[in-house]
C-alpha cells in the first residue's frame, strides 16, 4: 500500500514539476510536449499498477 502511495506522490511532484513550463512560457509546442510527458507518466503508472493486480 505504502508503494501506491509514494508512486501518486512522486506522479504529483513530476506534474508539479513539469507544469512550470507552460505557465512562464506559454507556448502551444511547450504545453503540448509536457501534456505527452504527463501522459505517458500515468500512462506507465496505470498499466504498472493494473499489472500487479492480475
Amino acid at each position: 500500500m505504502t508503494d501506491k502511495i509514494l508512486a501518486v506522490v512522486a506522479l504529483c511532484g513530476l506534474i508539479a514539476f513539469l507544469i512550470t513550463v507552460p505557465i512562464f512560457v506559454p507556448h502551444i509546442d511547450l504545453i503540448l510536449f509536457t501534456l505527452g510527458c504527463v501522459l505517458l507518466a500515468v500512462y506507465d503508472f496505470w498499466n504498472e499498477l493494473a499489472s500487479r493486480r492480475r
